[in-house]
């Protein structure tokens, strides 16, 4: 991706980017951060991961400012706050969250299909993994109305199929659970969700065995934020 002074060459040599290109930017944009800020997530040493992600976090911010009508931008600020708030937890994570809410909101707004369903997916595993009030806003028939909003757009998703299963699977429904968390794993791998899809393929095979076994499943999500609910 051209950064900095580099943007300037092509603007003064052609006067303005063509619709064509500003897509192809755009899109390679969002793919961009989408990685960064898995790589932050998923891969970081505990020690590292906050300062990975607000420098990310920095990022889509900025990218966030110059497509203000966009869902992307507003989607990948919302999952980089959600996850910075689990990996520093303090006095403004309950804040971050509750600004992720918010940009998530406006982000289906604005298209509810960007990123995959992306936003449905993100508020589903908020509202099923916080505590409700009057310690935060988790709800859990709000929780399922996102996921099933995101299995309407994309019913063959592997996140889609995936938050599903799991969400079913911590409520105890395990043989509903069982046909998403199957079907999340027949998936392919999307190539622009390299790093994201890879660590859900990781996870699925504790899961199926919860479900075919009722037990419990947690798993690698189950750790994106403490359990505020616990005495």
């Amino acid at each position: 991706m051209f950064r900095g002074w580099l943007v300037v060459v092509p603007a003064l040599l052609f006067g303005f980017a063509s619709p064509a290109s500003e897509r192809k930017d755009f899109r390679g944009l969002t793919n961009e951060l989408d990685e960064q800020w898995a790589e932050a997530f998923y891969n970081a040493p505990d020690d590292q991961k906050a300062a990975r992600l607000e420098a990310v976090l920095t990022r889509a911010r900025d990218f966030r400012n110059r497509h203000p009508q966009r869902a992307e931008p507003l989607i990948l600020e919302a999952i980089i706050l959600c996850s910075l708030a689990g990996a520093d937890w303090g006095l403004d994570s309950l804040s971050r969250i509750q600004q992720a809410r918010d940009l998530l909101i406006k982000a289906i707004d604005f298209d509810p299909r960007a990123m995959d369903a992306a936003a449905y997916i993100t508020l589903g595993n908020l509202y099923f993994r916080l505590p409700g009030w009057p310690l935060s806003f988790g709800d859990e028939r709000q929780a399922r109305r996102y996921l099933e909003s995101a299995l309407v757009l994309f019913p063959d998703a592997i996140d889609s199929n995936y938050f599903m299963g799991d969400f079913l699977l911590d409520q105890g429904q395990y043989s509903e659970a069982l046909p998403y968390l199957e079907k999340a794993q027949r998936a392919p791998i999307r190539p622009y969700q390299r790093v994201s899809d890879g660590k859900l393929k990781e996870q699925l095979p504790g899961l199926l065995r919860a479900a075919r076994n009722q037990g419990s499943g947690a798993d690698l999500f189950s750790k994106l934020l403490p359990d505020l609910g616990a005495p």
